[in-house]
C-alpha cells in the first residue's frame, strides 16, 4: 500500500513537472553578459509616470552581451527581429491596439543591455545602449555605474508575459502595474529612457529613426584596478571604420531601427573597396574583353 502511494505521487510530480511552464528569465547586469533588451513606450498624458495613458513593453532579443560586442566593426553584419509574430506578438499587438494607429508616431523604442558584475573597477561597469548621437556627452564612472539600477526593471519583469514561459520573451506594463515594471516608472519615479536619469541623452526615439548603438564602460581606457567615480567612462560606437583614420565618423555608425510594421533591424555599413581593388577589378574586366574580341575575331 506504501510502496503504490509513493509510485502514486512520483508519478503525480513528473506529470505536474512536465506540465509546469519553464522559467526563461531575462539575464541582467548580475549575470556578467546581459541579454539585449529591447524597450518600447508610449507616454500618452501629461505625465510619464503615473495615469492610464501610458504604456511599454519589453523584449529579450536572445542576444548576450558579448556576442553584439563581438560584432562590432564587422561590415555588413545585419539582424532582425519581427515582433509581431511567437513570443512577441501578443505584447507587440497589445501595445499598438493600446496606442492606436493616430498616436503611432509617438511611439518610442531603445536598445540595451547590461553587465555590472564588477562595477567598481575599470572596465568592470559595462552597459550597451542606444544614443542617437555622433559624439557622446559626458558621463562619469559614478553615474555609469548608476545604470545598475535598471535592474529593477528587469527584475520585475521577468515573471510577466511570455518571459516566464519562452526562451526570449516579451511583456507589457503601464504606471498601475507592479512596481518597477513600467519603463516610465523605475524606482518609482525616473524614466528608463535615460538610464534612470543617469545620463543626459535620451535612448529612445520614435519608430523608424536610425539609433547609434553605443558601448560604455568605466574608464580610464588601458587602465586597472579600482574606477575613480570622477573618472570619465569610455564611450565606444559601434560602426565600421571605413577610411581607417581609427574614429567612427558620419556614415560608419551602425544603425538600430523599428519601423510601425513590428521589424526590428540592426545593421553595419558594408565595406567600400579600395582604390587599388577598383583597378584591379577594372583592369581584369579589361583583359576579359580583350580576350572575348580575340576568340570571337571582332
Amino acid at each position: 500500500m506504501k510502496m503504490n502511494f509513493k509510485l502514486g505521487a512520483l508519478a503525480a510530480a513528473i506529470i505536474m513537472g512536465a506540465s509546469a511552464p519553464a522559467f526563461a528569465f531575462m539575464e541582467g547586469g548580475v549575470s556578467g553578459n546581459g541579454e539585449l533588451l529591447l524597450n518600447v513606450r508610449y507616454y500618452g498624458g501629461t505625465s510619464a509616470t503615473s495615469g492610464g495613458d501610458d504604456i511599454s513593453a519589453l523584449f529579450d532579443l536572445g542576444m548576450r552581451m558579448d556576442d553584439m560586442i563581438a560584432a562590432n566593426g564587422q561590415a555588413g553584419f545585419s539582424k532582425a527581429w519581427d515582433l509581431t509574430t511567437g513570443a512577441y506578438g501578443a505584447s507587440w499587438n497589445q501595445l499598438l491596439s493600446f496606442v492606436g494607429p493616430a498616436n503611432a508616431s509617438r511611439i518610442e523604442f531603445s536598445v540595451i543591455a547590461l553587465d555590472n558584475t564588477d562595477y567598481d573597477t575599470v572596465g568592470g561597469s559595462r552597459y550597451l545602449s542606444t544614443m542617437n548621437v555622433e559624439k557622446a556627452p559626458g558621463l562619469t564612472n559614478a553615474n555609469l555605474k548608476g545604470f545598475q539600477n535598471m535592474e529593477q526593471y528587469i527584475n520585475a519583469n521577468n515573471s510577466r508575459g511570455t518571459h516566464v514561459t519562452d526562451a526570449n520573451g516579451a511583456s507589457v506594463a503601464m504606471p498601475t502595474d507592479a512596481s518597477n515594471t513600467f519603463f516610465g516608472a523605475i524606482g518609482g519615479l525616473t524614466q528608463g529612457d535615460n538610464w534612470v536619469a543617469k545620463t543626459t541623452v535620451d535612448t529612445t526615439m520614435p519608430l523608424g529613426t536610425e539609433q547609434n548603438f553605443w558601448f560604455l564602460t568605466t574608464g580610464p581606457a588601458g587602465s586597472t584596478g579600482p574606477a575613480s567615480p570622477f573618472g570619465q567612462a569610455v564611450k565606444t560606437p559601434f560602426g565600421v571604420d571605413l577610411n581607417h583614420d581609427s574614429v567612427i565618423g558620419t556614415g560608419e555608425f551602425s544603425k538600430f531601427t523599428l519601423n510601425e510594421a513590428g521589424v526590428l533591424s540592426f545593421s553595419a555599413v558594408s565595406a567600400v573597396p579600395e582604390a587599388d581593388t577598383w583597378a584591379m577589378l577594372l583592369a581584369g574586366l579589361g583583359m576579359l574583353g580583350m580576350m572575348v574580341r580575340r576568340r570571337t575575331g571582332v
